[in-house]
């Protein structure tokens, strides 16, 4: 997990950090492109809103928690855990910088409109967004460290996240935030990584293969969603561009210029760096609709970022390796 001399010649030179760059840029363009097929699928009628929430359903239910469970399934080390509580603490400090500048931005912006802002710096779309690229660009370490981002998201979304919308902490659910498909998942996978528990092979075959369907059902997922709304209208409204600037690029400037500094190993540091730098939780939508709120900004939102961080994450990344790798 700590940082050694020999960084610099896993990387073989600057070239090795394009390269590095250029592949996140191609996982980031495959995931576009699995979004597209969710997108043309809704705009054709092959899915409707029932089929979208129950693909959502199985996602957050059943895939999910097979997916961190698969992580955890490596044997355990003080390293490991030692970057699992890394993580834990980069994820909490991501969302307090998120609620922080919230509490300062868009106050002349009406009520409605500021809460959906604010809702959508503080929180990425760490689940359906990150894991399949956390899994392509680092393999299950990566969905391992990012586990706990996704921990975290969910206990401050049913904290705060629910003060925000309502402006009444009598509403906050704390038994949906502890008692959850992903923190269930990390907890049984934590419990096995510490106990050092293998699952024998028929039950191990079931969850990877549940696993393996992460990727494909959470783009189309996305794409679909998009489908709800005009991709031209996105680009006229300037909040949009106000909240892509602030959840796009600040927030995950923050993280990296606090994590980059760390002797920490390069996947522990992108594994931070990838759920800070995701765009607007697809939550933002749903607690909209359900708390009553402007549901159309929403949307636009996390349409927008979803679009533009097909640019802005493989530079965060290769911005994050470059500093690292002048640094020794």
């Amino acid at each position: 997990m700590i940082i050694n001399a020999d960084y610099k010649l896993a990387y073989g030179g600057y070239e090795m950090l394009i390269e590095s760059a250029i592949v996140v840029a191609e996982q980031v363009v495959i995931l576009f492109l699995l979004i597209a097929v969710g997108l043309i699928m809704a705009k054709v009628k092959w899915v409707d809103d029932n089929g979208i929430r129950q693909m959502t359903q199985l996602l957050l239910m059943i895939v999910t928690p097979c997916v961190i469970i698969d992580s955890f399934q490596m044997d355990f080390s003080v390293d490991l855990l030692t970057g699992l509580v890394i993580s834990v603490i980069s994820a909490v400090v991501s969302h307090f910088v998120g609620i922080l500048l919230g509490r300062f931005l868009f106050k002349k912006h009406p009520d409605s409109d500021r809460k959906i802002m604010r809702y959508s710096i503080i929180f990425s779309n760490c689940g359906f967004m990150c894991i399949p690229l956390l899994y392509a660009v680092l393999g299950p370490i990566g969905v391992f460290y990012g586990s706990a981002y996704i921990a975290v998201f969910n206990i401050v979304q049913w904290t705060y996240g629910i003060i925000l919308m309502t402006g009444d902490r009598q509403d906050i659910n704390l038994r949906r935030a502890l008692i959850n498909p992903g923190t269930i998942g990390m907890a049984l996978g934590l419990l096995f990584f510490l106990a050092g528990i293998s699952l024998p092979k028929v039950p191990a075959t079931v969850v990877s293969s549940l696993a393996a369907l992460n990727t494909p059902i959470a783009m189309i997922i996305i794409g679909a969603q998009m489908a709800k709304t005009s991709l031209l209208e996105i680009w006229k409204n300037k909040i949009n561009y106000q909240v892509a600037f602030w959840r796009l690029l600040v927030v995950p400037l923050i993280m990296m210029t606090l994590l980059v500094f760390l002797p920490i190993d390069r996947q522990l540091l992108i594994a931070c760096i990838i759920p800070a730098s995701a765009p607007t939780a697809a939550a933002t939508a749903l607690f909209a609709t359900r708390y009553r709120q402007n549901v159309l900004l929403a949307t636009h939102t996390i349409t927008l970022t979803t679009i533009l961080s097909i640019i802005t994450m493989p530079l965060l990344i290769l911005a994050a390796d470059t500093v690292r790798y002048f640094m020794l």
